[in-house]
């Protein structure tokens, strides 16, 4: 899992799970026995709880196959587990995480960024600039300009109750 690309999503758009990819024969039953399903699982549940609120669907879909894991089941959950891409409007943050070089400007920079850094160099997450245009959340956490204001909420579906 160390060499795994970042992902995304925790489940891709499409993906189905049912009875029918549950084992089915002993051949199956055999090959999931020697697989930790249940504790990743826990895991998941803990990461969900914890720090991982994206992964509250995938997680409530897998733990519906808990007492019987097909192998369709074990590759979602070792995708659930790979590393996700984040993704930042702050172009110097971008910068220090993804750069190797120190400098005087960044030696009183918060620790839990510091992690962030090493964990980007260590490829187990990955970060990447998305401009402030598509941050729709912006109107949640700063001001904004009437017509970026208006363009975001709009986008959220956010309407207007003046007529009620």
């Amino acid at each position: 899992m160390q060499d795994c690309k970042p992902l995304d999503t925790p489940v891709a758009k499409g993906d189905k799970f049912n009875l029918k990819q549950c084992s089915n024969n002993d051949f199956e039953s055999k090959q999931m026995e020697g697989i930790p399903y249940a504790s990743v699982f826990g895991s998941l549940m803990y990461a969900q709880v914890c720090t991982r609120p994206d992964f509250v669907f995938i997680v409530g879909m897998l733990g519906r196959y808990l007492s019987n894991p097909g192998p369709a089941h074990w590759v979602a959950a070792k995708r659930v587990m790979r590393p996700l891409k984040l993704f930042c409007d702050n172009k110097a943050v971008v910068y220090f995480s993804n750069n190797n070089r120190s400098s005087t400007k960044f030696k009183y920079i918060d620790l839990k960024f510091l992690v962030v850094k090493e964990r980007v160099q260590n490829g187990i997450i990955s970060i990447q600039l998305i401009g402030s245009g598509s941050m729709l959340a912006d109107p949640l956490t700063k001001a904004l300009t009437p017509k970026v204001f208006i363009e975001h909420t709009t986008h959220m579906r956010v309407v207007s109750l003046d007529g009620v």
